[in-house]
């Protein structure tokens, strides 16, 4: 059954109902902001434009936002750059005091403009030198376009699937263009923090895949290539999760430390189970999240906690064709869930 009794009942009510207390100042970004912990949420621009309380909660709530820098969108024609929703992004992040990650200069076939012509059997025909100049100019263009508002970048999303970043890794080798990639990023961002990201499960984190995703980074920084952080995706599955998923969590931040780079939650949303999976699934929803954020601000080298979306009407996830998914903190009116307080008391008990 889906969680509808909040969108109802007074937001003061819902509060007392889950014994939480409310004051003005509570929200997840002022508690965030004492620590210099950062707590963001993908910025989603079909919603950010139509729903005006899509943006109110967002600027409220979170002090990263998540901006879509995807080639498809940035250069869909060759040498012709739109930077709208950069620009768009930007512009309510300094009104709202947020920084901002752009997501992500690297990826799979289908988030790359037509042009490139990557659908086709031979990748385009494009010699390999010719796609590396295309890479370069690319990134040096988006991040510098970004500039200080943007505080970091998802360079590479998922290469541990070879499918992903398709037609990139087939002409130049997926571990040199990964390595070219942030090298061209660290010289259009110097300060900027560079990421690479991978998603290890929706029922737990893969422990192997853990293992070769660390081995991957220690050999690029072996060769200088400049990654400063680690991310993990956790679209998680609640009725999936083994009994020992924080420990599986404590395993990649163990793994981050060991690698010398940052560890951050860059995409989070908890499917809270088909009916009848736990007497009460949004309760388990909210213990997940509580337990994730919390790992995370127990380990100093944890430096953020994203979700994939703001409120459920906004929802992404692997199990999204199911008609009952309701996996972010905030309800389809964007009133508060348990979820909500679970990661609020995460926030509230600091590192």
């Amino acid at each position: 059954m889906r969680y509808i009794w909040a969108i109802t009942i007074p937001a003061f009510l819902c509060a007392l109902f889950l014994g939480q207390e409310t004051k003005d100042n509570d929200s997840l970004r002022h508690y965030a902001d004492k620590m210099g912990f950062l707590v963001g949420s993908v910025i989603q621009g079909k919603f950010f434009q139509q729903d005006p309380p899509y943006r109110s909660v967002l600027g409220k709530e979170f002090n990263l936002g998540i901006s879509i820098v995807l080639m498809r969108q940035t250069q869909p024609d060759r040498g012709r750059f739109n930077f709208s929703g950069m620009d768009r992004d930007r512009e309510f992040a300094k009104a709202h005091n947020m920084k901002l990650f752009g997501q992500a200069l690297v990826y799979r076939n289908d988030n790359s403009p037509d042009w490139l012509r990557f659908q086709s059997g031979q990748c385009g025909g494009w010699s390999a030198r010719d796609l590396d100049g295309i890479l370069k100019e690319h990134i040096e263009t988006v991040v510098r376009h970004g500039g200080d508002t943007f505080y970091g970048w998802e360079v590479v999303n998922e290469p541990l699937d070879r499918g992903n970043n398709g037609c990139w890794s087939r002409v130049l080798g997926n571990e040199q263009v990964i390595a070219n990639a942030f090298r061209y990023a660290r010289e259009a961002s110097p300060q900027g923090v560079l990421l690479l990201n991978e998603t290890f499960g929706r029922d737990g984190v893969d422990k192997g895949k853990v293992d070769e995703f660390f081995d991957l980074i220690t050999k690029l920084k072996g060769q200088g290539v400049p990654v400063d952080a680690a991310g993990i995706e956790m679209h998680l599955e609640a009725q999936k999760l083994p009994p020992n998923y924080v420990d599986q969590f404590k395993y990649f931040l163990s793994a981050a430390r060991k690698a010398g780079v940052e560890a951050h939650v860059t995409e989070m949303d908890v499917y809270q189970g088909p009916a009848g999976a736990f007497p009460d699934a949004f309760a388990k929803q909210k213990e997940i999240f509580y337990n994730i954020a919390k790992t995370c601000l127990q380990d100093s080298n944890c430096k953020e906690f994203s979700v994939w979306g703001v409120g459920d009407r906004n929802a992404w996830h692997p199990a999204g064709g199911l008609s009952d998914t309701a996996p972010l903190l905030f309800d389809e009116n964007y009133g508060k869930k348990p979820a909500y307080f679970g990661v609020l008391q995460a926030l509230k008990e600091g590192r």
